[in-house]
């Protein structure tokens, strides 16, 4: 007999850092949860991309038999992981796992519309923020590395200017 799994992954983003989170159900009982705190500069789709990149690689552990069905609430995510040319190297890791396993199947449901899995993985991934085992797959892209050290050098130099005694005693004088 095959039994179906469902699967729900949802992401987080609160004033705690970023969290992801899948967990399934099988034959309507829940079966497991991975609960991930990520790194605070993770945002809301890097968060979603990482729970469905996750609940992807749980699936494809699971016995041949299952199927799986991954139920994603962000539309964005649900979109690059289908594009093979997607920017986000998450997504076309996702993209390939489904590719080469057809008893995987990704679908996208509504957020907060009353969907009870929905609504369970939006709170264990909201929980993950402050009580999630850290995510040891975290990488920051080029971009958002560099838009990180721009913002901490120019904090750096406001401090510097803001403190220091030179260049505070420039005025102009009249020439007559």
């Amino acid at each position: 007999r095959k039994d179906i799994i469902n699967i729900f992954t949802d992401g987080s983003k609160t004033e705690h850092g970023g969290g992801a989170a899948f967990f399934f159900l099988t034959n309507d009982i829940w079966a497991y949860q991975w609960p991930a705190k990520l790194n605070d500069n993770y945002n809301v789709f890097q968060a979603e991309l990482s729970a469905l990149h996750e609940a992807v690689i749980y699936a494809y552990h699971l016995p041949n038999h299952n199927t799986s069905k991954i139920h994603v609430d962000n539309r964005l995510s649900f979109m690059a992981s289908s594009n093979s040319n997607s920017a986000k190297e998450t997504a076309r890791k996702i993209f390939k796992f489904l590719l080469s396993n057809p008893r995987i199947k990704v679908s996208w449901v509504k957020a907060h519309a009353g969907n009870i899995g929905n609504e369970r993985a939006d709170q264990l991934a909201k929980d993950a923020t402050q009580h999630g085992k850290p995510y040891s797959h975290t990488k920051l892209h080029k971009p958002h590395i560099k838009g990180l050290l721009r913002k901490r050098m120019l904090e750096e130099w406001q401090t510097l200017w803001k403190n220091g005694d030179t260049g505070r005693k420039v005025s102009l004088r009249p020439t007559n």
